[in-house]
């Protein structure tokens, strides 16, 4: 027979039964529904975690340290003061054992930088600077926040633009600015992002300061400062700008009180000079993911230690993988039993269609037709259960995201949360899946139907 003919048989077939083709249709929809709803959960989950790392360039950052000292937890950035347990050990906070390394180790210094920044591949290179404690004053208002460092020429970078609300990044220069997340411009007095915007306000800090006698001097100094912008950090972000942040140039985080008094003490207890310690931590930006792994490679070679999101974020894209398998299972096992009714509705349809078929023999049709036929069949039901399984799914998405979106502002949560994602070949995929198990169940009824005599069937009234 003809493909046309087959599939206008097999139409003309399903519609002698239209309940039970709609039941058993009904059940392979319920089965699609709830793999693309739980998978697209899944990859809306991965979704919402990837993004910030992508907005915010991290995928391009390699984080250095000298051998034997420790890089924080939060690589490329600062903990988040408010948060006890997230508190990064200060840069004034006494070394452990464990964080002097061996004594010829190389020192992290800027002649080290000028060699990082050489290797082809290289974009940026600055010290990772941060500074827990000092009060930033506006007026009468005093807030603790956290200070961290960022060189001018970052202004290049696509993520810092995208993460301005008002204002701009740096300029080129050594004018003393400052840069205010959109919550410590609120706690400091201004009503919106703008009225910060050329603001003078004083940056207060105090700490130990090395000497050249192996000795240290506690200082408080105080930074004249003027707002040039006002940033917001991405929402389910990582720790690299906390809320409770200000972002200086690196040359005046260089003038803080007890920014180099960690690795200057590390620097005396590996018999070293404390003021030629160079730096506990260095960021180094390559211009493409693709230069990570070469770049990290040489900066080994060279004798420091290096550390990037991109491994982590490939273990975290592993266990979404897994998530992504274990939810498309539990659909699948739905979808087994979807099938069992296709067998037992075409099991059904070849009993009462012994005439029929014994027709179709009689006048040429071979065995192979009529396995043809049942197949096509058997996969109609499972188009139009694969067709309604997506339209299920998105509907029961939409409205657990509703009621998960007003749960959320009931709590004060003001962004929209996207919990789920349906890329297209997760759509396609799952009308794919339906169709493929649906033949499958098929293949028994259909054999059913090509071993009937048609003699036999002829004579059956």
């Amino acid at each position: 027979m003809r493909a046309w003919m087959i599939v206008r048989l097999a139409l003309g077939g399903l519609r002698r039964t239209p309940l039970r083709v709609v039941l058993t249709s009904l059940g392979v929809t319920i089965a699609s529904g709830a793999i693309v709803s739980m998978v697209g959960f899944a990859l809306g989950l991965q979704a919402q975690a990837e993004a910030p790392f992508e907005k915010l360039g991290l995928l391009n950052n390699i984080d250095v340290s000298p051998k034997g000292l420790k890089l924080d937890r939060h690589p490329g950035g600062p903990h988040d003061p408010d948060d006890p347990d997230d508190a990064p050990p200060p840069d004034d906070a006494p070394p452990t054992d464990e964080e002097t390394g061996p004594e010829d180790a190389p020192t992290l210094d800027d002649a080290a930088m000028e060699r990082i920044e050489a290797i082809p591949g290289v974009a940026l290179t600055y010290p990772d600077f941060r500074a827990t404690g000092v009060e930033l004053i506006s007026g009468e208002k005093r807030q603790r926040a956290m200070a961290i460092g960022f060189p001018r020429e970052a202004s290049l970078l696509p993520f810092v633009r995208d993460m301005l609300v008002a204002g701009d990044f740096f300029s080129v220069g050594d004018a003393p600015e400052v840069i205010l997340s959109d919550q410590i411009a609120r706690k400091v007095g201004f009503e919106s992002p703008e009225q910060a915007l050329g603001a003078d306000v004083t940056l207060e800090a105090t700490g130990l300061a090395p000497e050249e006698a192996e000795t240290f001097r506690f200082e408080r100094k105080e930074l004249k400062l003027e707002v040039v912008g006002v940033y917001t950090v991405p929402r389910m972000g990582p720790h690299m700008m906390m809320g409770n942040s200000v972002v200086l140039p690196v040359e005046l985080m260089k003038e803080i009180p007890g920014i180099e008094f960690r690795p200057a003490l590390a620097s005396l207890r590996a018999g070293r000079s404390a003021t030629d310690a160079g730096y506990q931590r260095v960021t180094v930006r390559v211009r493409h993911p693709s230069d990570l792994a070469s770049v990290e490679q040489t900066i080994r070679d060279m004798g420091f230690r290096t550390r990037t999101l991109l491994s982590q974020l490939e273990e975290m894209r592993r266990f979404f993988v897994f998530m992504d398998v274990l939810l498309a299972s539990v659909g699948t096992v739905a979808l087994v039993v979807a099938a069992l009714g296709i067998i037992n509705t075409l099991l059904m349809s070849v009993l009462e269609r012994l005439q029929e078929i014994g027709i179709y023999k009689a006048i040429g049709a071979s065995d192979g037709d009529l396995i043809v036929l049942f197949l096509t069949e058997a996969g109609i039901i499972g188009l139009l259960g694969g067709l309604g399984g997506l339209a299920l799914g998105r509907v029961v998405s939409w409205l657990i995201e509703l009621a998960a979106n007003a749960y959320a502002r009931s709590k004060g949560v003001t962004f929209h949360l996207d919990l789920f994602a349906f890329p297209a070949w997760l759509l396609a995929g799952a009308v794919a899946f339906a169709v493929v198990v649906s033949v499958l169940a098929g293949v028994y009824p259909a054999i059913r139907a090509a071993r009937v005599d048609p003699i036999r069937a002829l004579r059956r009234e």
